[in-house]
């Protein structure tokens, strides 16, 4: 029996292939650099480096523009700010499906409505659009929750990413915008503190990381009392730490200067939690 032997011809290699994986390999090394120097920046700045940052910004049209023209945060941003919000108002809108229950009718009005007020608690944020938030349901008025067997005005279920809303309890939210209660914030941050949780880009760690800060801050004693038997916040506050960070944004967001006066320190952590740096804030 014979064996034929044959030398093995050497595969050629592509220098572009080569190169290409070089550059890859390279490219996701400067990434989690970067990313890291980030996370450092923040720790020391509280902000992440930039915040907008938009190779095509994307316009409303004349109709859509109408509820921004009465929303008074918007009123208070730069131009320059206000066609970024706008942009982002675009962007939520492209990714969030709105729909209606119990023949409510979702028009231009209640969709750019709903978008204003989630882009305004995320616009400190360069991640705005949120991961865990991607459907939001809307009733007329207070509906029967499945899920808690009771009657509820708004609610927020991570597991299936949507946020539940009474349209009449969120305009009047809007509409009275000093009593420290809006449906609308409280939900929607329900929706960004739940979503700070599972994601690590540097907008969540900023927000989660300064909770665990206001958590710890709060834990003194006496200063809890102080907080628990003051009027700053509500009762429904004290129910978990998930309440009680939606009902102090409400508190923020509608009476700044009240949470400032009595809770200066408090302010700040929440100011640096959103990154507010902007319409007065």
């Amino acid at each position: 029996m014979s064996y034929l032997i044959t030398q093995s011809q050497p595969v050629p290699i592509d220098p572009m292939a080569v190169f290409g994986f070089i550059g890859l390999i390279l490219l996701i090394c400067l990434y989690y650099i970067l990313r890291f120097l980030e996370t450092v920046y923040a720790k020391y700045y509280h902000k992440p480096y930039f915040v907008h940052l938009y190779v095509f910004q994307k316009k409303l049209t004349a109709q859509q523009k109408q509820p921004l023209l009465q929303f008074p945060f918007y009123q208070k941003l730069h131009k320059k700010e206000q066609k970024f919000f706008e942009h982002r108002i675009h962007c939520f809108l492209e990714n969030t499906k709105i729909h209606g229950r119990d023949g409510f009718v979702v028009d231009e009005e209640v969709m750019v409505t709903i978008a204003m007020i989630a882009v305004m608690l995320t616009f400190g944020m360069r991640n705005y659009l949120l991961e865990y938030l991607q459907t939001i349901l809307i009733y007329p008025t207070a509906y029967f929750s499945v899920m808690n067997q009771t009657q509820h005005k708004g609610e927020y279920n991570p597991r299936l990413k949507t946020l539940v809303l009474s349209w009449e309890d969120f305009v009047y939210g809007n509409q009275v915008d000093d009593d420290a209660v809006n449906l609308g914030i409280h939900e929607l941050t329900h929706a960004i503190h739940y979503n700070s949780i599972k994601n690590n880009d540097i907008s969540s760690e900023l927000f989660y990381d300064t909770f665990l800060e206001l958590e710890q801050y709060l834990g003194d004693e006496a200063l809890r009392e102080k907080l628990n038997s003051s009027n700053v916040l509500r009762d429904y506050a004290f129910t978990d730490k998930f309440e009680f960070v939606a009902v102090l944004i409400e508190v923020f967001i509608e009476s700044p200067e009240k949470l400032k006066g009595d809770f200066p320190n408090v302010y700040v952590l929440v100011k640096r939690m959103l990154n507010f740096g902007f319409a007065g804030y």
